[in-house]
């Protein structure tokens, strides 16, 4: 092999084709024009908070199948979670989030009223029951 020979260098042949001599140039740019689909680059732009927006949420309706303290509380941390992450990374405040969280305080507040509420009656009934009236 000759000494000289470097594999990059282009030649010309007869008829004034140039090419490259076929080997591997790192600095040239291989393009084939195909583009990664478009779930690929939505996958790596999603908002981060979203999964925890949805818990937010599912967890805070989860009152009218029973769950009436656990649920909401659940929706009022992981809402606030889902909308710290969310911002934080740049996007929008998320709506789920943010449902799940409000929703979550007025189920608690609505929780915390009706066992007042439901307090109050009884001492009242026992305070009667109590008085002979």
């Amino acid at each position: 092999m000759d000494p000289n020979y470097t594999p990059n260098t282009e030649y010309t042949s007869n008829n004034g084709y140039t090419a490259n001599t076929g080997y591997y140039d790192p600095n040239q740019s291989y393009s084939t024009g195909a583009q990664p689909p478009q779930s690929y680059r939505a996958r790596a732009e999603e908002d981060p908070g979203k999964v925890l927006g949805i818990i937010s949420l599912v967890a805070t309706l989860s009152t009218f199948l029973g769950f009436n303290v656990i649920g909401p509380i659940v929706g009022i941390i992981t809402g606030h979670m889902a909308r710290k992450n969310s911002r934080g990374a740049g996007f929008a405040d998320n709506e789920m989030g943010k449902w799940g969280f409000i929703l979550g305080i007025v189920f608690i507040s609505l929780a915390a009223l009706g066992g007042l509420l439901g307090l109050s009656i009884a001492g009242f009934a026992g305070l009667a029951g109590l008085l002979g009236a």
